[in-house]
């Protein structure tokens, strides 16, 4: 089996650290802050869309993405990782599952990332993501992995936490399974018609780890 992961929100706690940047970034450009709650409620994919839910202009966007990056870059050492992370990793990869990440995080920032981590090394087979900063859709990243891997989706399971992962497992016929707690609410992860499970640890009796 093939375990595709999502990076922030799934594997890392990174929901307040994003708010804060947000703040960070929109007092510098005029735009009112916002709460946890309110990004929970509001984030999306592409996320120039949940900007523009804020209020935030396409003109300003491409800025504040780019000086939103800079902040969080900076602040993701303070990052911890999820609860039953570290676990949930060893359990699948004792059990010979293939660990893919595949993220809307810029491809080089997103492996330097990873790398903070001690416990997460050799725990991934591949660790993919954008070639820019705009956190667009990872549905081709998903399809080239496919193409060249050879890996059957039937035979694979995405997990993530918002409705943008069960969009990319859909287009790629694979399962999908959202962890409550990330970067949307319960109440919209519900609408992609998808398994939502509290925890990681009740992956363990499906999968048999």
């Amino acid at each position: 089996m093939t375990i595709f992961w999502d990076w922030n929100g799934t594997l890392v706690d990174d929901v307040d650290m994003v708010v804060m940047v947000n703040n960070q970034v929109f007092a510098r450009h005029g735009y009112a802050p916002t709460t946890a709650e309110e990004y929970r409620r509001l984030f999306r994919f592409p996320v120039i869309e949940y900007y523009r839910a804020l209020g935030v202009t396409d003109e300003d966007f491409r800025l504040i993405a780019k000086e939103w990056n800079q902040g969080f870059m900076e602040a993701f050492p303070q990052v911890p990782l999820k609860k039953d992370v570290p676990e949930t990793l060893r359990r699948f990869r004792e059990a010979g599952f293939r660990q893919v990440i595949i993220s809307a995080s810029q491809c080089d920032q997103l492996r330097q990332q990873v790398k903070l981590f001690p416990e997460l090394e050799g725990m991934f087979d591949e660790v993919l993501g954008l070639s820019n900063v705009y956190a667009v859709s990872k549905v081709e990243l998903a399809r080239d992995y496919l193409a060249r891997s050879g890996v059957n989706p039937a035979d694979a399971l995405f997990i993530g936490d918002t409705t943008h992962d069960a969009e990319v497992a859909a287009a790629i016929g694979c399962p999908c399974r959202l962890i409550s707690g990330g970067h949307q609410m319960d109440s919209v992860l519900e609408t992609s018609g998808v398994p939502v499970l509290e925890s990681l640890t009740l992956l363990y009796p499906e999968l048999n780890v």
